[in-house]
């Protein structure tokens, strides 16, 4: 078996990172480093770029295994052999948001797999790495497909992982939540650079230059994985196949190397649709300009909107707005409409209408926490929400925006109006007792409020000082209709003094 080539990595390297010029060695790049053949051999052909990349190995002990040992020692010593500073990483169980360590015997798999991305970012954060890169194969891509697809996933998630994404915010909405990590989450990236080559090369480059590695051995535990139940079962491949593009793969034989080749093509599809869809070319041409914080997509019979004649590009652009609009974490399946092919069907439909409805469009919502309202539009006037009594007229248009809470939910969710008023007094505390220049606060999931404390007016100078005699609120409360943030002071009985909106 062929073992990877400088060449061949360099060039898979590069669609992770969408280069439009040489490697820069400025950039901090983690490398999960288990001790396993993958993330050996990710590690091996990273340290070997010219010109080289600023690279630091992270282990994760989880603590959970007898070999747990074995393996933090086998990353370490192999990152060391590299010239690759490297740091074992340990979880602390059963400190706040991490969970009890689990119980023998029990499955373990998901709650150490969120523990050990927060421990990871944790490693980013103090290293400096604003990109991780992962060790995720051919044959992983091929599992994750299998395995999205029994669960009836689109496109989107028969396509498997993606080469190159932002981490996100993560799941939950609180730094209570293991998963959650907030707006630092925005500006660090995921990569998967081997994810164009099947396991067995990856072995062959391990044995051809002799990496040491040790294997997981959870991988041959079928009830402690899911990922790990391989793919002999003929039922669930005949499925794929018929739900997918492998009849496209004709001149292949081999079952296995049919199944990569039709994932990755439509992985290939994925990244074209959300390139498409993304605001780069189609959702930038059907915005309009007028209004910057919420799209607008215009329906006329003349707009570029109805231009956009392929599904696949329709379904891209809805997730997005989704995606911007959602008061869910950004990157979770929340924020798109947990893609419920339904719901996005239904906003497609509205959007994208095979006739003039007999009826005036009305408001509705199909997901994610987004309103959509029909308005009408003018480059002197702006927008205005109505009822449309001409749905051709060519000032018709969508407005997508935040759906208003839930009066009638009682609980603390993502959408209750509990969230939308947020009292950082306690945050502006800390921090001018500090000296600290800058305060950033993610509001809603939509909105990175920050406050230059430097520049502070003298009577929030003074309100600081006496903070301790005359008690202060300083506050985040929606303002408009689209509830947007209002930065407040609050003292005493006097009027609410507003500081930004």
């Amino acid at each position: 078996m062929a073992t990877i080539h400088a060449v061949e990595f360099v060039a898979s390297l590069a669609r992770c990172l969408q280069w439009s010029s040489s490697w820069s060695s400025s950039r901090v790049v983690a490398v999960a480093n288990s001790g396993g053949p993958d993330s050996t051999c990710l590690l091996f052909l990273l340290s070997r770029l010219n010109p080289p990349a600023s690279l630091v190995s992270l282990h994760v002990d989880h603590g959970l295994q007898p070999a747990s040992a074995d393996m933090a020692h086998r990353a370490a010593a192999n990152a060391t052999s590299m010239g690759v500073p490297h740091h074992t990483l340990h979880i602390p169980w059963g400190s706040p948001p991490f969970a009890c360590r689990p119980v023998p015997g029990t499955p373990f798999e998901n709650i150490a797999r969120q523990a050990r991305y927060h421990v990871l970012f944790r490693g980013m954060t103090h290293s400096g790495a604003s990109i991780l890169a992962l060790g995720h194969h051919a044959d992983d891509q091929v599992e994750t497909s299998l395995m999205r697809l029994a669960r009836g996933s689109t496109l989107v998630g028969a396509a498997g992982m993606r080469r190159r994404r932002k981490w996100g915010m993560g799941l939950g909405n609180s730094t209570d939540d293991l998963a959650w990590v907030g707006h630092p989450g925005m500006s660090r990236f995921i990569i998967r650079p081997l994810l164009d080559f099947p396991k067995d090369r990856i072995l062959a480059t391990c044995d051809a230059h002799a990496l040491n590695y040790v294997n997981d051995p959870t991988n041959l535990h079928r009830e402690t994985t899911l990922r790990n139940c391989r793919a002999p079962d003929v039922g669930i491949l005949h499925f794929w196949s018929n739900r997918t593009t492998t009849s496209i793969v004709t001149n292949v034989t081999d079952t296995r190397e049919r199944l990569r080749r039709a994932t990755s093509l439509l992985a290939d599809r994925v990244e074209q649709l959300d390139s498409e869809g993304s605001g780069l070319r189609s959702l930038s041409n059907c915005k309009i300009a007028s209004c910057p914080l919420h799209p607008a997509l215009s329906f006329s019979r003349a707009s570029k909107l109805l231009a956009v004649d392929d599904p696949e590009v329709r379904f891209a652009m809805v997730l997005r707005v989704l995606r911007y609009i959602s008061f869910h974490p950004w990157g979770s399946t929340r924020a798109d409409g947990n893609r419920r092919r339904a719901g996005i069907q239904r906003i497609m439909n509205h959007l994208w209408p095979v006739a003039p409805p007999a009826i005036s469009p009305r408001k509705f919502t199909a997901g994610a926490g987004v309103l959509w309202t029909p308005v009408l539009y003018s480059h002197n006037k702006g927008i205005k929400a109505c009822r449309l009594g001409q749905p051709d007229s060519a000032q018709s248009a969508w407005l997508a925006s935040r759906l208003p809470p839930f009066s009638k939910n009682p609980q603390e969710g993502a959408g209750s109006a509990s969230r939308l008023s947020v009292d950082l007094t306690k945050q502006f505390v800390l921090a001018y007792a500090a000296s600290r220049h800058v305060l950033q606060v993610l509001y809603d999931c939509r909105f990175l409020v920050g406050f230059n404390l430097t520049q502070m007016p003298s009577h929030m100078r003074n309100a600081l000082d006496n903070v301790h005699d005359q008690p202060i609120s300083i506050k985040i409360l929606p303002h408009t209709d689209y509830f947007w943030p209002k930065v407040v002071l609050q003292q005493g009985s006097s009027p609410d003094l507003v500081l930004a909106c």
